[in-house]
């Protein structure tokens, strides 16, 4: 084991206290923001000098934000929880079963991955409109349900769980369903909630794709409706933008807040593991 010295140790902290304060500014600099009356919106100080919330009541006045932060929750929800489900019956298979082209099968899974996005989406979306599922939650979450990062994840971490456990399940006649929820999900928790997290981020802030299938206010989702307050003709108004921005925020923060306990288990359990 490497045992740093105090400078290194100090060193170290310095770093990760300035890398911490850089991600923070711009969070810090939108929140003040969003109390700004429009006189100080472009002012150099940081923190409004006559705090306000009337650019909140406006984001609520203006748009059906309300609407667009339910229908992010609703689809962001229901992706995540199909994602992490298909995920771990995708890897468990990987893990446990033994059949032909299985390795094959999880480099192509792999590979998967590698693929940019921005090249399934011409097809997904002619795909959404013959299935006539445009502007509904549907073309929201049924593409993206098929995660090959998750099964990556969820594979990597159930090749490290004791083979005896399973055995001896298998043995008192548990089939594969049974080991799966009751033996192998609930001592992967730490790993289920940090995927969780992952998942849930890049979900919540997807903006290209509910761009293009959805246009009400039925389906489209906060980040899509953030777009709404840069206007070049009409101007950009700045003071409910960093308001909304900071609503869009506090889901995720209070997410991570809710299961930091189990990611550092995660990350503490892969550092021993290797």
């Amino acid at each position: 084991m490497i045992r740093f010295s105090t400078p290194w140790t100090a060193a170290a902290h310095v770093v990760c206290i300035v890398v911490s304060l850089t991600m923070l500014l711009p969070l810090l600099l939108a929140f003040g923001a969003s109390f700004k009356p429009d006189n100080e919106v472009n002012a150099a100080l940081p923190w409004p000098t006559a705090p306000t919330l009337a650019n909140y009541v406006r984001v609520f006045e203006e748009l059906p934000f309300a609407r667009y932060l339910w229908n992010s929750l609703v689809t962001t929800t229901l992706r995540v929880t199909g994602q992490v489900a298909l995920a771990a019956l995708a890897a468990y298979a990987f893990t446990r079963w033994q059949f032909r082209g299985r390795d094959m099968l999880f480099l192509a899974v792999l590979g998967a991955m590698m693929i940019p996005h921005s090249l399934t989406m011409v097809p997904l979306y002619i795909m959404m409109a013959q299935l006539g599922w445009f502007d509904t939650y549907l073309a929201l979450v049924i593409p993206n349900l098929a995660a090959p990062f998750a099964v990556f994840f969820l594979r990597q971490h159930m090749m490290s769980f004791p083979k005896e456990l399973i055995d001896s399940a298998e043995l008192d006649g548990a089939g594969s369903l049974r080991v799966l929820w009751s033996v192998m999900v609930p001592n992967l928790r730490p790993a289920l909630a940090a995927l969780s997290i992952i998942l849930f981020l890049e979900c919540w802030n997807e903006y290209f794709w509910p761009l293009i299938v959805t246009e009400s206010a039925a389906s489209m989702t906060a980040q899509v409706g953030l777009r709404k307050f840069l206007n070049e003709e009409l101007g950009n108004e700045y003071g409910p933008l960093m308001a909304a921005a900071t609503l869009v925020c506090l889901p995720v923060i209070v997410l991570f807040f809710l299961a930091q306990r189990r990611v550092m288990e995660t990350f503490v359990a892969s550092g021993l593991k290797g």
